[in-house]
C-alpha cells in the first residue's frame, strides 16, 4: 500500500486509535522539511480532561430511529462520558421524583456510550459483522462504533484547523492510523475499511472530492515501529543520552507499551539511516488495563460478607466508570513522590457507602486496604507489588522471549514507549529485570514516551520508504490444483478433471511468502505462473490466503512448519481476486501472472492476464 499513496503529501494526519486513549497529530511538508521534529498535536480536549494529547477512547451515540446507520455523534472522549454521566445522574433523579406517577423521559432508550473496545480486533475470527457492547451491554455493529470514533476525531482535526485559520486540502492530505503490529490482516483490513468509511461519511463542502482518492490518502503505521521512526529523529542531544540511539550499525528494541498490549519491534539502523526489521514483531496481552482488572478483582476479595460482593456487583455503570477512570488516573502517579506519601484514594459507590455506614461491609485486609466513610484507600505497596508486579513480569518476559531468540548480543538498547512507560514503577521494574538478565542491555526512556507512536506515525506518512525491509508476519500464497502425486499429497485430496481426464490435487496452498522471510520494501516478488483448468473458461477467481505457520518445505528458521493446503489449521482465506479471461483461443495454455509486493504494513497483489496484458489489483480485504 506505501507504493500507491500520495508522493510528499502536503500535510500528514496521525491518528492513534488507543485501547484508553486516542489522539491525533499532524505536520504539514513544509515543516517536515525544515525542521522534523516540528510536529503539532491537539491540546484542547475540553473541559476535565487529563490528558494533553489525548482524550479517551469513548463515543456517545444518540438514537435517531430504529436503524443503527442513523444513531449520530454527540460527542466523543472526555466530554462524552462527563456528558452521559451528568445525564444518568439527571434522570435518576428525575424517577425518583416521578415516584411511580409516569416514567421520566427514558435515557437508556436514546443515548448509548461505548468505551475502550480495541480488544475485540485481536480476536482471530474478524468479519464485518461483528458486534460491541456499550456501556449497559446493548450489542451494536463494532465497524459502525469504530467508524464513528475515527471520523469524530476526523472533524474534530479539521474543525481545529479551520479555527486556526488554516485551510485543509484533503486530496493532498494522507490520513495515518496506527495499528498493533501484532494485529492479523484482516484485523488491519478491518481498521482500513472503518477508516474510509469514517472519510465517506463527510458533509462538508471541503470534503466532496475526497471520496474518489480515499485509499490513496491512507496509510496503515505499525505502532511499535512508528515508535522506532520517532526515537531515530529525536534531537542528538538526546539520543546521546539514550545509548546513542540511532546509530549506523545499532540494534536496538522498542517496546511500546499501552493500555491492552506491550508491542515490540526489533530493528537494526542501516548506514544510509533507513531501518531494517530484524526479528519478526511480537507481542501480548498485557498493559495498564491488566492493573485496573486486577484491582477490581481485589476489591471483590478484599472485604467481607456477600453483601459486598452483591452491592460491588449492583453498582450502576456510571459508579463504576467514575471510579475506573479515578483509578486510571491516579496509578501512574505511584513511585513518583516519595514512598511514605503515597496512596490512592477513590470515592465508591453511593450504594456502597449506605452499607458502609451501617457497618454491614468491613475490611478483611486493613494492610492493603482502608475503607472509610466515602473512600477506599490503597496503600502504595500493595498497588506496587501486587497489582502492578504481575503485569510487569508478564511484559518483561515477552522482551525476554525475542532477545533471547534473535541473540541478544547484538541489541544494545531497549526503549520504552507508550502511555504505560510513564509509570516508574512500570520502567524501574523492566529496568531492574533487564540488567539482571541482559547486563549489557541499557533500558532508556524519551522525555516524552507518550507522544511516541503518534509522532512517529506522522515522520512514517512523510517518509513511508524508511524501512528497507521487514519480516513476514504470515505465509502468503494462492490456492491451486495442481497434478497429484501419490507419494506427497494426501489421497482426500485426489481430484478428477473429467476435461482432460487426470487427476489433481485440490485445495493445495501456492506459496508466494514464507512467514519469517525478509522481504525488502518496493521490492515485487518472483511471479507465479498459473492457468485455467478448463479450455473455454472465461474468468477465474484467485483466492489469497494467509496462514500463521511456514510450509512445510520452508527454508526459514525458527517456525512451525506444517501448512500445505489451505484447509490446514492456521490458514485463513483473506482475500479474492476475480478475473476476467474471455479469449478462450488458447485453451488452457493461458496465463495469469500473480505478483505479490510486500515489505509494508499491508499486503498487495496484482493478478496479470498474460494474453491481454489486462491487470487486476487487489490490496486484502475481508471476505
Amino acid at each position: 500500500m506505501e507504493l500507491s499513496i500520495i508522493q510528499k503529501p502536503e500535510l500528514v494526519v496521525a491518528i492513534d486509535f488507543g485501547s484508553t486513549y486516542s489522539g491525533y497529530a499532524w505536520q504539514w511538508r513544509t515543516d517536515f522539511v525544515r525542521d522534523r521534529g516540528n510536529i503539532q498535536f491537539n491540546t484542547n480536549w475540553g473541559s476535565g480532561a487529563l490528558q494533553l494529547h489525548k482524550t479517551t477512547t469513548c463515543l456517545l451515540l444518540k438514537a435517531n430511529g430504529d436503524d443503527t446507520s442513523k444513531y449520530e455523534i454527540d460527542s466523543f472522549g472526555y466530554e462524552a462520558e462527563r456528558i452521559y454521566i451528568n445525564m444518568a445522574k439527571e434522570h435518576e433523579k428525575d424517577k425518583k421524583k416521578t415516584l411511580g406517577r409516569g416514567d421520566a423521559d427514558n435515557l437508556h432508550e436514546t443515548w448509548y456510550l461505548f468505551k475502550r473496545f480495541k480488544h475485540i480486533l485481536y480476536t482471530k475470527n474478524i468479519d464485518y459483522e461483528m458486534i460491541v457492547e456499550d456501556q449497559l451491554h446493548r450489542p451494536f455493529p463494532l465497524l459502525h462504533v469504530l467508524s464513528k470514533l475515527l471520523k469524530a476525531l476526523k472533524d474534530h482535526f479539521i474543525n481545529n484547523l479551520k479555527e486556526k485559520g488554516q485551510r485543509v486540502n484533503l486530496d493532498k492530505t494522507l490520513w495515518v492510523v496506527t495499528v498493533p503490529a501484532i494485529w492479523s490482516e484482516m484485523a488491519k483490513a478491518f481498521m482500513r475499511y472503518a477508516m474510509e468509511k469514517a472519510l465517506m461519511e463527510d458533509t462538508e463542502e471541503i470534503e466532496k472530492s475526497f471520496t474518489k482518492t480515499r485509499r490513496r490518502n491512507l496509510l496503515l503505521a505499525l505502532e511499535p515501529e512508528a515508535a522506532a521512526i520517532y526515537c531515530i529523529h529525536l534531537p542528538d542531544e538526546q539520543r546521546a543520552n539514550m545509548n546513542e540511539l540511532g546509530a549506523p550499525g545499532q540494534v536496538f528494541l522498542t517496546a511500546d507499551l499501552g493500555g491492552l498490549t506491550v508491542d515490540l519491534s526489533l530493528v537494526k539502523v542501516l548506514d544510509d539511516g533507513l531501518l531494517e526489521e530484524i526479528y519478526l514483531s511480537r507481542g501480548d496481552l498485557a498493559g495498564g488495563q491488566n492493573v485496573n482488572d486486577a484491582f477490581f478483582q481485589a476489591c471483590l476479595d478484599s472485604f467481607d460478607g456477600e453483601l459486598w460482593k452483591t452491592i460491588f456487583g449492583k453498582s450502576t455503570p456510571i459508579e463504576c466508570l467514575e471510579m475506573e477512570d479515578d483509578f486510571e488516573q491516579k496509578k501512574v502517579t505511584i513511585g513518583k513522590k516519595d514512598r511514605r506519601l503515597e496512596k490512592i484514594v477513590l470515592k465508591v459507590p453511593y450504594t456502597i457507602i449506605k452499607e458502609i455506614d451501617q457497618n454491614n461491609i468491613t475490611c478483611k485486609d486493613a494492610h492493603d486496604f482502608i475503607l472509610e466513610e466515602n473512600e477506599i484507600k490503597v496503600r502504595s505497596e500493595f498497588v506496587r507489588n501486587k497489582l502492578f508486579k504481575e503485569t510487569c513480569i508478564k511484559m518483561f518476559d515477552i522482551m525476554k522471549t525475542v532477545l533471547q531468540s534473535f541473540g541478544f548480543k547484538d541489541c544494545r538498547t531497549v526503549v520504552l514507549v507508550g502511555g504505560f512507560a510513564e509509570s516508574p514503577i512500570v520502567v524501574q521494574h523492566i529496568r531492574e529485570a533487564i540488567m539482571e538478565n541482559f547486563p549489557d542491555i541499557k533500558v532508556v526512556v524519551p522525555t516524552s514516551p507518550f507522544q511516541a507512536v503518534l509522532k512517529g506515525a506522522v515522520l512514517y506518512g512523510h517518509d513511508p520508504m524508511i524501512f528497507r525491509s521487514r519480516i513476514a508476519r504470515y505465509t502468503y500464497g494462492v490456492e491451486i490444483r495442481c497434478l497429484f502425486n501419490e507419494k506427497k499429497h494426501n489421497k482426500e485430496k485426489k481430484w478428477l478433471n473429467t476435461e482432460d481426464n487426470k487427476y489433481y490435487c485440490k485445495d493445495v496452498l501456492a506459496v508466494h511468502v514464507e512467514k519469517g522471510q525478509s522481504v525488502i520494501l518496493k521490492e515485487q516478488l518472483e511471479e507465479h505462473r498459473y492457468h485455467p483448468m478448463f479450455k473455454n473458461q472465461k474468468s477465474a477467481k484467485v483466492s489469497i490466503y494467509a496462514s500463521d505457520r511456514a510450509p512445510v518445505n520452508s527454508t526459514v528458521d525458527g517456525e512451525p512448519k506444517d501448512v500445505m493446503y489451505i484447509t490446514d489449521e492456521g490458514c485463513e482465506k483473506i482475500g479474492e481476486i476475480d478475473v476476467e479471461i474471455p479469449n478462450t483461443l488458447l485453451g488452457t495454455e493461458r496465463n495469469l501472472l500473480v505478483r505479490m509486493v510486500y515489505g509494508g504494513t499491508e499486503l498487495s497483489v496484482i493478478v496479470i492476464d498474460e494474453t491481454s496484458g489486462k491487470d487486476f489489483p487487489l490490496s486484502i480485504k475481508l471476505i
